[in-house]
């Protein structure tokens, strides 16, 4: 959808210093007379990644006022030309505790770039459709970090969508009074299926062993039992795992704002992968369907759906509305078009994201990298 060029809105605090500055952006959307993103510039041409660390300490109760209130901040311009660089903008947030990729819950097949940073996703259709980071698991981070490191060519596509959670919410509620409220009252459940073996075709690729950090099914049994999780190992060896009941709508920390934060949608495609678990190459990449359609074409049937998710009772939910609701999430939308250096801060609580498909094949023409920072 075409995005105008909104202005943001300016409070009576102010950034210190002179590096950087708040600019207007046709990457931003108003929201309710807010941007979001909130875009920050360095004005700077010669500014060292020291200078950088720096103006983040002495901004940082200032930006994170701002997190709370957009829910993401994208910062343009600034010297960040490796993953060394982005290391050190990220570690300047002061009190902000690391989630290393080996200690979380995320379905995707990553690589490690440092201690605090890891590739977003290995897997060709990973993160497609809009979804809070790891809300499908009783361990989730409050924020995130993407450093695009090589933006896509023009017309290539590779961008990063955001919405706000909130307006998701608030659509379903006035269409869907009733399976919001079910939502409130009972929760959900998560079935996820894997293997010993990680599938980069896949954007829920990641293995049973490197999802819950173990090299035998006796320490894999012992961690989910400390999550809280019910199991089954399948005859072909798969792994079928339910979570404990998690929360479909929750209030962000330090607000009184409620967000649809959870993994209903991307579950639409999350359900197709997980049939397929053990097919090595049977990701939902382009012509997955055997007849040229698209990933995003691509539907799941409601027997697939159940065998993926329920409300915690035990009942099912409809396929009808979670489409619905990854439609109404594309209509609060907004691509963030990277460039070279670009990093946007994310409330997870706050706003949704998705990767946008790239052309070019199945070796990505976007570089991304991406840091998890779990709350103080």
């Amino acid at each position: 959808m075409p995005h105008e060029a909104k202005k943001a809105r300016l409070e009576d605090d102010v950034l210190a210093g002179d590096l950087a500055s708040i600019v207007d952006s046709t990457e931003s959307r108003d929201v309710e007379g807010l941007a979001v993103p909130l875009v920050i510039r360095c004005n700077e041409q010669n500014a060292t990644v020291a200078d950088t660390s720096k103006w983040i300490q002495d901004n940082q109760s200032f930006l994170e006022r701002k997190l709370s209130i957009h829910g993401a901040i994208l910062f343009r311009g600034f010297p960040l030309k490796e993953v060394a660089h982005f290391d050190t903008f990220v570690s300047a947030f002061s009190g902000w505790k690391d989630l290393s990729y080996e200690d979380s819950l995320s379905f995707a097949v990553r690589v490690q770039k440092s201690a605090r940073i890891c590739t977003t996703n290995e897997g060709r259709t990973g993160g497609l459709v809009f979804h809070h980071e790891q809300a499908q698991s009783p361990r989730f981070p409050s924020k995130l970090f993407f450093c695009c490191e090589k933006a896509a060519e023009k017309g290539d596509g590779g961008q990063t969508g955001v919405c706000r959670s909130d307006q998701v919410l608030h659509d379903l509620r006035k269409k869907y009074p009733e399976f919001i409220a079910k939502c409130e009252r009972v929760g959900v459940k998560y079935t996820i299926y894997m293997s010993d073996t990680n599938d980069t075709s896949k954007g829920v690729g990641r293995s049973w062993k490197s999802y819950f950090s173990a090299v035998s099914k006796e320490d894999c049994e012992r961690r989910m039992k400390e999550l809280g999780y019910t199991w089954t190992w399948q005859d072909d060896g798969v792994l079928k795992a339910t979570t404990p009941r998690l929360d479909v709508v929750t209030e962000a920390p330090g607000t009184t704002t409620k967000c649809f934060f959870n993994q209903l949608p991307a579950t639409t495609n999350n359900a197709i992968e997980f049939s397929k678990v053990g097919e090595q190459g049977s990701g939902l990449g382009e012509g997955a369907s055997g007849d040229g359609k698209p990933a995003s074409a691509i539907l799941p049937t409601q027997e697939g759906l159940n065998k993926c998710i329920a409300f915690a009772d035990g009942s099912p939910m409809s396929l009808d509305i979670l489409l619905d609701a990854k439609d109404i999430c594309e209509t609060h939308a907004v691509n963030l078009d990277w460039q070279d250096g670009d990093v946007a801060l994310l409330d997870n609580y706050l706003v949704m994201h998705a990767r946008r498909m790239w052309n070019g094949g199945f070796t990505p023409c976007r570089s991304g990298t991406l840091s998890i920072r779990m709350e103080r």
